[in-house]
């Protein structure tokens, strides 16, 4: 058996990371990313351990060096003790000591002019656009916000997405259970990455009316069959992050944004270049989520 290499770290961990590590006792190595490492427990739930400061609900975020010698497969022993959570395998032991437990903030209160709000969205998806240039569904933000057809969509892949976000659109003004559905169905997977497109696209639509709009209570029947649909039909880390987003909870980047698209009084600066940097799409696919939810559920 080789010499463990020890590690303590100070960190900031996710609320529902926090849960789920506490009734967990193995997990195993999903996948690495430049920005950190993936870790599966029971259920195919994903904990994102990372060096950078990103806050999120299943973030945990270190000070010290993730484990250079965990790779993917390898399984890892969770042990819980009084403010520490400790992570091991023959190679590595990592000790994260708790120093905060990260909540999405309080919503604040929803006040905002029509103009103001149209303003935030137009400047935003401008920003994205050019940010993303053309990848996943970036081409797609100001077609959408201005009710326009979408142009030089030379890529069928675009072209089939495009209309069927427009079908998607279509059901959540009426409140079509079935078509919403049916639609989601389809979208679920469509993409590339960790976090395909169309995963981005409903994770931004289900964030945004869990946290600000509550006259939506018709979609909660359908929740249940997008959850397995998720589960069944995509990756771990969408199906997590859909499932976060189901109770409210999001990347700082999601709240930050969407908090000052409904609100006035939150400064509104850098938010759309801070979502940018999330993922190849995923910032721009998630806001285009963001666009239709204002558009299908605002009143």
């Amino acid at each position: 058996m080789s010499e463990k290499n020890y590690s303590k770290n100070k960190s900031n961990i996710g609320k529902i990371a926090y849960d789920w590590l506490m009734q967990s006792n193995q997990a195993v190595v999903w996948g690495n990313t430049s920005r950190g490492l993936f870790l599966q427990i029971p259920e195919n739930k994903i904990i994102f351990l990372t060096e950078s400061h990103n806050n999120g609900p299943v973030n945990i975020t270190i000070t010290n060096q993730i484990p250079i010698n965990w790779k993917n497969n390898d399984k890892i022993e969770i042990i819980q003790g009084p403010n520490v959570i400790t992570l091991r395998n023959q190679f590595d032991e990592l000790r994260i000591v708790i120093d905060k437990i990260w909540r999405t903030p309080e919503k604040p209160v929803g006040n905002i002019s029509a103009a103001e709000q149209q303003n935030r969205l137009l400047q935003s998806a401008r920003q994205l656009t050019l940010l993303k240039d053309g990848k996943g569904y970036s081409s797609f933000l100001i077609p959408v916000l201005q009710n326009e057809p979408a142009e030089n969509l030379d890529d069928q892949w675009e072209k089939t997405s495009f209309n069927k976000i427009n079908q998607l659109k279509q059901g959540l003004m009426v409140k079509d259970k079935e078509k919403v559905l049916g639609v989601a169905r389809q979208l679920i997977g469509s993409g590339e990455g960790l976090t395909p497109s169309g995963d981005d696209l409903l994770t931004g639509i289900f964030f945004m009316r869990k946290r600000w709009f509550e006259n939506t209570k018709w979609l909660d029947e359908i929740e249940q069959s997008l959850t397995r649909e998720f589960q069944q039909h995509t990756t771990a880390q969408s199906s997590t992050l859909f499932q976060c987003a189901l109770q409210g909870e999001a990347i700082a980047y999601i709240q930050e944004m969407s908090d000052t698209l409904m609100n006035a009084a939150t400064p509104f600066d850098q938010q759309a270049i801070q979502l940018a940097r999330w993922g190849n799409s995923s910032g721009a696919d998630v806001f285009l989520g963001m666009i239709l939810a204002i558009q299908c559920f605002q009143k």
